[in-house]
């Protein structure tokens, strides 16, 4: 359902990734439930009612849950179980998430109970809404979900606040959740039959946040063309490695955006080298002398800068897919059991499982460690006067030796790079089981997504890095050589800091140009100049 004005409308069917981020971030914006959706919502608690009132022995109805789901339960402790149920599996510890983030949570989880198959009362959904829609933000540590029963600790931190207990951040402070929710003017949830189980037991904490990963993960990839780019020019690489038309020849659709936003980026360079230029050129070496001859400059370029489709374009596809399968669990119906209004029965199930989330984020840290190796390649290019075609060592010009130059920002990112690596376990392989054997295989999502945001936000360092090479070589080589992407890039930086004659302690430059990668703003300017970078291209 698209955004209409300054709502976003949920059906539980069309939510995108976009509009979640959208909705997420900016405070002002309302979110409602489609009026469609309203009289399911309620059929479904209908049935809910009418089998508790039965006494139809269904697990989180009568029936406690994990392993006490053997013990059954009078209807007249309803309220006493759920609000029980919530507040024991309310064991998160350590730095909470951001605000911003526990909303984008809220709104994945309102986006999958108002689909009508999880038999929450139509008044404790309209309090969820109105929790996100006046900002209650609801404290939630980062450590401590399996990731199934989806992420019970997470949502339960948000639940438990729902009902006026646990913390809340509202207007800046840190208040108790009955104090939050008061000083908004919102009425606390009074908790029925299965309640408490719907709003906790599904995975839309590591849906949100794994919607989030890639969406800056994305951020990432495009500024990492951009930033490739500049670099392989300062570097004088050669740019028939990224014509189309070799690429057709072996085509994967990241391999072939990645070559396609090269192209376009290097257009109008005379830095880089033109393949065809050189081999004339060394053709005519190669005449004048008898035997062998060693050229002043090789035929085509290292791996770092020849290979940078092939080498990048998988973690574009692997961002891809993992974009596909978090667009089909964000709307999706992830509760158990379920109830079917069209067909008057429950089926319980296994949905509340993370693994979806938790194996493409898997892979997404994998592949995206990638992109700090081969930008710390590139780097290391630039530190290298052997390897840097006619650049000064550490790309230090004056004074060389008594300044260092360059040198001591490779230190960061090589160690990024192992840091990276260290983060790129595997978190979807590590169940453990826990709960009397009750949840014996369990996902981690949460974790997964974790260290994921983590490998990104590690990734945009080392390439602010990269950038700052890429413009200290562009001074050394010439401006005015450089393509029109490459001149925006190179402005950019200066607005950060000048050419460096002279060493100093340029942490916040780093800092700077990181946040500046973060913020979009440098795809923004040069997606101005060359048009729309792409992540993976769709063959017509």
């Amino acid at each position: 359902m698209p955004i209409k004005g300054n709502t976003l409308i949920l059906d539980g069917y069309t939510l995108t990734i976009e509009e979640l981020m959208k909705a997420g971030k900016d405070l002002s914006m309302k979110v409602e439930v489609d009026e469609n959706n309203w009289p399911k919502i309620r059929d479904c608690r209908k049935l809910v009612d009418k089998w508790a009132n039965e006494e139809r022995c269904i697990y989180g109805v009568n029936t406690s849950c994990g392993g006490l789901v053997d013990h059954l339960l009078p209807k007249e402790r309803d309220n006493d179980f759920q609000k029980n149920l919530v507040r024991s599996i309310t064991t998160q510890v350590g730095r909470p998430f951001e605000d911003e983030l526990v909303r984008i949570f809220m709104i994945a989880r309102a986006n999958s109970l108002c689909r009508g198959y999880s038999g929450i009362k139509e008044v404790n959904l309209k309090i969820y809404l109105e929790m996100i829609n006046k900002n209650v933000f609801p404290l939630v540590p980062r450590k401590g979900s399996l990731g199934t029963s989806g992420d019970l600790g997470p949502l339960g931190c948000i639940a438990s606040v729902a009902f006026g207990e646990w913390k809340a951040n509202y207007k800046g402070k840190l208040l108790p959740g009955k104090e939050a929710m008061k000083a908004a003017g919102i009425e606390l949830m009074y908790l029925s039959a299965k309640e408490g189980l719907s709003l906790i037991n599904g995975t839309s904490g590591m849906v949100g946040l794994a919607c989030t990963v890639i969406t800056e993960a994305t951020n990432t990839l495009k500024n990492s063309d951009i930033i490739a780019a500049f670099a392989i020019e300062t570097l004088m690489g050669r740019t028939n490695p990224f014509d189309v038309r070799v690429h057709e020849q072996k085509y994967h659709p990241g391999q072939y955006a990645t070559a396609m936003n090269l192209t376009k980026l290097l257009t109008g360079s005379n830095m880089a080298i033109d393949e065809q230029e050189l081999s004339l050129r060394l053709q005519t070496v190669l005449k004048k002398h008898e035997g062998i001859t060693v050229a002043d400059i090789p035929v085509e370029d290292a791996y770092s800068i020849r290979c940078t489709p092939q080498f990048v374009g998988p973690t574009k596809e692997a961002v891809q897919h993992a974009r596909e399968v978090l667009l089909r669990e964000l709307n999706s119906s992830n509760d158990n059991p379920l109830i079917f209004t069209e067909w008057d029965t429950f089926i319980h199930n296994g949905h509340f499982h993370g693994q979806p989330i938790s194996f493409v984020m898997d892979c997404l840290a994998i592949s995206m460690v990638n992109i700090g190796v081969v930008s710390d390649r590139r780097i290391d290019r630039f530190m290298d006067a052997n390897n840097s075609t006619g650049l000064p060592p550490f790309l230090c010009k004056e004074d060389t030796g008594v300044r260092m130059g360059l040198m001591g920002g490779q230190f960061m990112t090589t160690s990024l790079v192992a840091e990276n690596r260290t983060l790129a376990v595997p978190a979807s392989i590590q169940s453990i089981t826990s709960t009397a054997d009750f949840q014996d295989i369990v996902s981690f999502g949460l974790i997964a997504g974790r260290k994921a945001r983590k490998i990104v936000e590690n990734t945009n360092h080392i390439l602010s890095f990269e950038l700052l090479c890429a413009a200290q070589a562009a001074d050394l080589r010439g401006v005015d050589l450089l393509s029109p992407a490459g001149k925006i890039m190179h402005k950019a930086v200066r607005e950060t800091l000048e050419y460096m004659d002279y060493d100093k302690v340029y942490i916040d430059d780093l800092e700077e140009l990181k946040a500046r990668i973060e913020s979009g703003e440098f795809v923004e300017r040069v997606e101005k100049e060359v048009g729309e970078l792409l992540i993976v291209h769709e063959r017509e």
